[in-house]
């Protein structure tokens, strides 16, 4: 009886995992200003004479690159967003190569003529790290 040879397997796990991954390029940075994004999809801006209560009701906002082209920005909480909505930011990551996307690494603001970071995924993750390493335990209950 012939064994069978299994040696394409170790070829062919490296090409599906590659394939199915998502498919992020090299990082780069992105210049623009953050809106919402049914007023980016209507093509305005967000109105600042009524902003706070406006920005209730937007349940996304965006990072404004162009004339009418914006990306989304899935992994930056929509806490951050809304605290810069209008200002000139910076924003590096990489973008989807198929959808208008951006996984951010590090987003920064235009304060004084220059850019301060304010977030970076680095310091979400030791954040989250740190916060949740017990589970979801309080201080003094004891997990299972």
């Amino acid at each position: 009886m012939k064994s069978l040879s299994f040696g394409w397997i170790k070829t062919a796990l490296p090409l599906v995992a590659l394939i199915a991954a998502p498919m992020w390029v090299h990082a780069e940075t992105f210049s623009g200003t953050i809106n919402g994004h049914e007023c980016a999809h209507n093509g305005v801006s967000c109105p600042v004479e009524r902003l706070d209560p406006h920005i209730a009701l937007e349940s996304d906002f965006v990072l404004m690159v162009g004339e009418g082209d914006y990306l989304f920005m899935p992994n930056l909480s929509r806490d951050i967003k809304v605290r810069y909505v209008l200002d000139n930011v910076q924003v590096k990551g990489e973008k989807h190569p198929r959808f208008n996307s951006i996984k951010v690494s590090e987003f920064s603001v235009k304060k004084g003529g220059k850019y301060v970071t304010v977030w970076t995924q680095k310091q979400a993750d030791f954040e989250y790290e740190a916060l949740y390493r017990d589970g979801l335990a309080f201080p003094g209950q004891k997990v299972n």
